[in-house]
């Protein structure tokens, strides 16, 4: 299995709860398709300015996890109402920052 760590910034101005976490949960569930390989989505609004969130992909699922994470971020973004009001758009992953031996 994969755990793949994001998080969203908020907008100036914007304070974000655990509301608020549930539902960018909820958007990510609706927005994942099988292909995705997601099992879990667990996202903590724990600092008022970005939500936190980590990701688990079944292993084999996609063969670069972080990239997909972000796509599907980037979808949910597109297409949510609400979530542009809120949080700073979400821009490409950060590879760099990879555990030695994590995908």
């Amino acid at each position: 299995m994969h755990a793949v760590y994001a998080s969203l910034t908020a907008l100036p101005g914007v304070v974000v709860g655990p509301e608020d976490a549930n539902e960018l949960a909820d958007s990510l569930w609706a927005h994942a398709t099988q292909e995705d390989g997601l099992e879990h989505v667990l996202v903590l609004a724990q600092s008022a300015d970005r939500v936190d969130l980590i990701l688990f992909l079944l292993e084999g699922s996609h063969p670069e996890p972080v990239r997909r994470v972000a796509a599907l971020i980037r979808e949910c973004y597109r297409a949510s109402g609400t979530l542009p009001s809120k949080y700073e758009v979400p821009g490409e992953p950060v590879l760099d920052r990879l555990r030695p031996g994590a995908s």
